[in-house]
Formats: C-alpha cells, structure tokens, sequence
C-alpha cells in the first residue's frame, strides 16, 4: 500500500551494547545532537518506507516532518510511500538504473546494504552525522551506510504467561512444556502449544549459530565471510530439528507461515511462537492482545549451543541521487529525527522496538518498561546479520531448501548440500 521511542541499569546496558562490535560509552548527561536552527530553502521529499502505512501512522511521521520543516524548511513537502521489503529493494534497484524516480531516502532494513552499495544506489553518511552516540550502524567496506531508527529486528521466544510461568531454556525443555500443554489443552479446539515459520529462512539462521564448530563469526560463512559453507551438520542439525518439531514430535502445526504464528498466538490458540519485535507494538501487535501475559525470552538451547537471532534494525539511508537542497534538507531533519528522544519513544518503545540512539535508554519511560529488559536479553544473544550482498544468496538458499525439508520432499542431508550448491552458483551469477 501507498499515502502522499535517568541512565539504565549496569545488566541492561551491557546487554544492549553487546550487540555492537564497539559502543561508545554512555554519557548521562547526552543531548541530542539534532536540535536544528539552520533555514534551509523549500524542497519536495520523496520517502519510501518498509514499515506499513498504519505504524507511519501511529508515529506520526508525516506530521513530524511538517513540524520540523515548518521551522527549518518552510515550504518543503515529504511524500511518504510504504512498499513491503522485498518490493523497496528490487523497484529502486530499477529506477536507479532508469535514472528517474528515485527516492530521497529511506526506512529500511540493513540487508539492503549490500545490493544498494554494490550497485552504487545509496551514498555513505560518515561525513553527514555524529555516528558517536548510534547504536549498530550499518557498516561495510570501511564506511557507514545506514543510521538507525531501532536497534534490534531480531527473532525471540514469545511466550503467553497465562500458559507458561518460565519460558523453556533448552530444546528437551520446550519438546516437554509442549507436549503437556498439548494434554492440559486438548479440550481446546486448534491448540498448537509452540509456532514459528515453515518457510522463511530469517528462522532458520539462528538455530544455526548454536552449533558452530569452526569458530567463524556468522554460520553459513566460511572465515572469510563470503563463501557459504551451508553443507555442514550446523544447517543439515537444524533442518533435522525443525522438520522433527512437526513430523516427529507434534508439537507444532502442519504448516505455517507468518499469518499463522503471528494470528494464532495472539487469538491464544498457541503458547508459544518464535517471532520478532516488529510484531510487539501498534494496535493489533502482541502487547496490545495479551497486555501483562506477554513474555520474551531468547531461544532456547540446541546441541549445548545459544542460538543466535539476526541482528539489524530499522535505518535510514540516503540513496547516491539525493544532492544539493535536498541532501541538505534530508541531513538536518534526520539528524533531528533520530536523536530526538520525544520522536524516538514514538517509532521504538510505543511500538515494541529498542531504540537506536544510546541516550534514548535514559529515558524514564524506557528504564520503567519490563519488555525493554526482556528483549534487550533476547537481543544479546544474537549476531550481527551479514550485510554483504553474498547474504542474499544465503537467504534464498536455505529458504528454498528448507521448504522442501518440511513437505518431506528431501532429507536434511540432501537439502544441505543442495543449499551449498544454489548458493556457490548464486554467488557466481554477480560475477
């Protein structure tokens, strides 16, 4: 669809900043850099977001930019279109080859980074912000691509406390809860006691990373960061365990894709469901459904390892075309936007997300919130998602493969090794 969030504790900040390979310290007494005075000339803004329109919405977005310019840019226009992640990728990857419609900027997701940089579509913004007080920019080869609106992006166990009172730490703990939920509820028509995808890949990664016998930094990479090595018992453990979560031991439903992990728990026809932040906040999030029955947890132990969920976030970049008044325009007011705590609790704690701003963490609203706590835990558990364009590779590889694992079409052996292969001749299409 398109339309013209006092200091945290010492547990929770170093929760938070373990995500980023070097946080600078926390000052207390932060301001945000952005407090604009500058008049800038009048300028026509496109944006694309990958949020819906309903969360632009219920931020405030638009009105946001009309109160800043109001001040700094009298006359300027922001038009806001919202395209799904898949379609904000390939249509600018098109209109920056045509040479025409490019937007201004962007909300996205920090995988793009990789395809956008290659194909020299986004411009780096180390010379345009203070990057001091950002937690988890989008680094690569070297420069700062993104600036984040919210920290995280990342995969939990989410869990209904009116079923569960602790969350399962370990895999034979989560089979147990599951299978006596299934006895307790059994009265209870289109019960599943546990629910994640059966189709996406982003769920499979992060079982993965538990087992990890060569010490690299991301599993699914060689060392080097970009050759797959996807035939290896760390995918073909995890294809074995989720396909065994469903066919062997019957804890889950026969099939499911996002509507039915996200719709099913928050109707409370399930107890348990991996899904992420982004499914917390707005109107017909998970807060709003279970309100103080909502819990979060990270996922639990596999084969003695911590799973480990993507790192990302949401973030702004600014694409290559985007120059002069207008590059002007779009430095000043994001400079404010994302360092202003008042619009910062709007697009990240009202919503279920964490902030991207260290300083926002002062903030008593933040330090009050219980979910804060609980999915900054989640979140230190996790690693960075890869943003090199190989990524994309990996993804579709285990995407299409992991499929077929859980129709029953291939075995997890043979699903491996077929990744390994999609993905090496994948790579070797870019060259």
């Amino acid at each position: 669809m398109r339309k013209n969030i006092k200091v945290l504790s010492v547990l929770v900040l170093i929760v938070v900043t373990t995500i980023a390979v070097a946080v600078p310290a926390l000052a207390s007494n932060s301001e945000p850099t952005g407090a604009a005075v500058a008049q800038f000339p009048a300028v026509d803004l496109l944006m694309w977001s990958k949020e819906s329109t309903e969360l632009m919405d219920a931020i405030g977005f638009e009105d946001a930019f009309a109160m800043w310019a109001e001040e700094n840019a009298p006359g300027s226009t922001l038009t806001l279109e919202t395209l799904d992640v898949e379609q904000l990728r390939t249509e600018l990857q098109t209109l920056a080859l045509a040479g025409e419609g490019v937007p201004h900027l962007l909300w996205t997701v920090a995988d793009h980074a990789g395809p956008f940089t290659e194909a020299g579509i986004i411009q780096p913004l180390d010379d345009l912000f203070d990057m001091s007080n950002y937690l988890n920019t989008v680094n690569l080869n070297g420069q700062t691509w993104g600036i984040p609106f919210s920290a995280g992006n990342h995969l939990m166990l989410i869990y209904n406390k009116s079923m569960i009172e602790t969350p399962p730490a370990t895999v034979e703990e989560l089979v147990e809860v599951s299978k006596g939920l299934m006895e307790t509820y059994a009265d209870v028509e289109g019960f599943v006691p546990f629910l994640f995808s059966h189709e996406e890949s982003f769920w499979v990664f992060p079982w993965m990373q538990a087992i990890n016998p060569d010490g690299v930094p991301f599993v699914g990479f060689a060392a080097d960061g970009v050759t797959p090595d996807l035939n290896n018992d760390s995918l073909i453990k995890t294809y074995e365990l989720l396909y065994n979560f469903k066919a062997v031991d019957g804890i889950t439903a026969s099939e499911c894709g996002y509507e039915c992990l996200d719709g099913f728990f928050k109707e409370g026809n399930a107890a348990m469901t991996i899904n992420g932040d982004w499914s917390l906040g707005g109107e017909t999030g998970m807060i709003a459904a279970l309100g103080d029955d909502l819990g979060l947890a990270p996922f639990p132990m596999f084969e003695g390892g911590q799973p480990a969920p993507l790192i990302g976030g949401t973030y702004a970049m600014i694409p290559t075309a985007t120059q002069g008044d207008e590059l002007a325009v779009v430095q000043a007011f994001l400079e404010w936007y994302t360092t202003d705590i008042t619009q910062i609790l709007k697009y990240t704690l009202d919503q279920g997300r964490l902030p991207g701003y260290l300083p926002a963490f002062d903030a008593p609203e933040v330090v009050a919130d219980p979910l804060v706590g609980m999915s900054a835990a989640a979140l230190a558990t996790g690693v960075p998602q890869p943003v090199n364009v190989e990524m994309r590779c990996l993804f579709d590889a285990v995407k299409q493969e992991y499929q077929a694992v859980m129709n029953g079409s291939e075995t997890p052996e043979e699903a491996a090794a077929n990744a390994q292969d999609f993905a090496e001749q994948c790579i070797a299409d870019f060259e």
